[in-house]
């Protein structure tokens, strides 16, 4: 029986596909698994068995895991209209059919990606997991969202994700025996959960379209290498925030990158209740922070951000311009925030001396970062 049937337009070709454990998306870990007979990825039962050693041994070596739990939006509304709609095709069939289609996509995504150690397997009726040692968390990002564009081209419906990093910062204290590998998986697990469901409910609420993809923190305290970067001006980062305090006042813990420079980073924040409003995230410690004005009352909260444009229309006055010119310095050498502070201090100076003395000092630093 050829395993390529899986991969068919008929993706039902056979009722029970071959199992061929080459064909199966794993490297290294899991090794030995059998396969979920829909959708082709290692099946649950195997993946939970295997996976906590695997991680364990990863984040115990200094590495960071990174790991995904995707979940079918509206699986449910598609088989009740399909059992209504299509004759050919009772309900529960045009379900199946759906999973073995997420299944074949992802195998063949899975043989894309550059991991040495991952896999991807079941969970639940309707889910998938993957897991992978990985160097840089945007860059499991970005290859998620692939994952997710390539579902939405072959699904009748899309695919919503929900991810985590975890660096040897997370790892519990207590690592006595190996009882604490599963328990510390199931709350890794529980935690990347628990964010796709608040999203998805969020986003039913709000009436919006599903195929978002939402990262939240790794349960213990991670390495600032784990976190994400926010996201650029015009561009949507879904996230489980964390509530905190900052200096006795309340704020919300983004699982991002923190800014850099003391202005901060203005976002264009969406909360599930209240709406979207304009927020400057600060840095915490290397980690983003929104400021709020009273402690949140849950333990995680589901916002969307969105980057905004910054100003880029602050005009180099005219006596800096010309100190810039004559000492052959590039201005633009200095990153925009530094820019920014610079052009504030210069503006703001009330005393005709302390303008000269600071238009000096930014000189000597633009000619610090100019190219020789």
């Amino acid at each position: 029986m050829d395993q390529s049937a899986n991969t068919t337009t008929d993706v039902l070709a056979t009722s029970v596909p071959y199992f061929d454990p080459s064909a199966m998306p794993l490297r290294q870990w899991c090794t030995g698994s059998r396969e979920d007979p829909l959708t082709g990825l290692v099946a649950f039962p195997d993946f939970h068995s295997s996976i906590p050693r695997a991680l364990a041994a990863e984040l115990e070596s200094g590495g960071l895991v990174a790991l995904a739990i995707g979940d079918v939006d509206g699986l449910k509304e598609h088989v009740e209209q399909a059992n209504a709609t299509d004759a050919a095709s009772f309900g529960h069939l045009a379900g199946n059919q759906v999973m073995a289609r997420l299944g074949a996509t992802t195998r063949t995504w899975f043989r894309d990606q550059p991991w040495e150690a991952a896999c991807a397997a079941t969970f639940g009726g309707d889910e998938v997991i993957i897991a992978a040692a990985v160097d840089d968390p945007a860059a499991f990002h970005q290859a998620l969202c692939g994952l997710r564009d390539r579902l939405a081209e072959v699904l009748p419906t899309r695919v919503s994700f929900a991810l985590a990093v975890a660096g040897p910062g997370h790892l519990p204290a207590d690592r006595a025996g190996n009882a604490w590998k599963h328990t510390y998986t199931d709350r890794l697990l529980a935690t990347v959960d628990r964010c796709l469901f608040a999203h998805k409910a969020a986003r039913r609420t709000a009436g919006t379209e599903g195929g978002v993809i939402a990262v939240t923190e790794a349960p213990g305290t991670g390495p600032a290498g784990t976190l994400q970067p926010l996201p650029a001006p015009g561009r949507v980062l879904h996230v489980t925030a964390r509530p905190s305090r900052l200096g006795g006042r309340p704020v919300l813990l983004l699982p991002c990158q923190g800014p850099a420079g003391l202005r901060g980073r203005r976002l264009r924040v969406t909360f599930p209740e209240t709406g979207a409003r304009t927020l400057v995230a600060v840095s915490a410690a290397g980690q983003a922070a929104l400021p709020v004005e009273r402690p949140a009352d849950r333990a995680g909260v589901p916002l969307v951000l969105r980057g905004i444009r910054e100003a880029t229309s602050h005009r180099v006055p005219d006596d800096l311009a010309a100190a810039l010119t004559e000492a052959g310095a590039d201005w633009s050498a200095l990153p925009a925030h530094e820019r920014a502070q610079m052009l504030h201090l210069i503006t703001e100076s009330a005393d005709p001396q302390v303008r000269t003395d600071r238009i000096t000092a930014a000189v000597a630093a633009a000619r610090t970062r100019s190219p020789k």
